[in-house]
């Protein structure tokens, strides 16, 4: 009987070991920004290095062909994610101001070359980028500005040139 209990036990804490590693044991390199892959089969590679004394993280970006080339190479700043919408990869990087107010700068990384195709600022927090045919959809997240406010939230399109479409309150 102790046996017993003692295999249960000890599969027990495996299994959570294993839930609390993602599932499968660790990362695995799978993260959200490691690599991200376009229909043409380039992929494109990210490492971020973090500078602890100033607080900010430089994220270099490889674009390589499914011949195995290197296409070019990009950097960003205190980048929080990447997508690939279209032509481009999207950057964010989020602000907050001394004041409590909360900016997102958006970046678009052409993925031809490796350069600055627009740049995109919201008020707010993005807490979601999902590329559609013709370009972005941004949720943005408004903090409240006062103590017991409510924070707003709307639904942004952004085009693949960087403009905003529209514009819908989800608030």
């Amino acid at each position: 009987m102790k046996r017993i209990l003692s295999i249960t036990f000890a599969l027990t804490m495996l299994a959570a070991l294993a839930s609390a590693n993602n599932g499968h044991g660790g990362d695995q390199g799978y993260a959200e920004s490691d690599t991200i892959v376009s229909s043409s089969g380039t992929i494109f590679v990210t490492s971020t290095v973090i500078d602890t004394s100033t607080r900010t993280a430089t994220t270099t970006i490889k674009a390589i062909s499914s011949s195995g080339s290197l296409i070019w190479t990009a950097t960003v700043s205190n980048s929080r994610r990447l997508v690939l919408s279209g032509s481009n990869l999207i950057s964010s990087t989020e602000t907050t101001a001394s004041d409590g107010t909360v900016s997102t700068t958006l970046t678009a990384i052409s993925t031809s070359s490796g350069s600055v195709a627009w740049t995109r600022t919201l008020s707010g927090r993005v807490t979601s980028l999902e590329p559609f045919s013709a370009g972005t959809y941004a949720i943005v997240v408004v903090p409240a500005t006062t103590s017991g406010g409510s924070a707003s939230r709307s639904l942004v399109a952004i085009g693949s040139d960087g403009s905003v479409l529209w514009t819908l309150s989800l608030t």
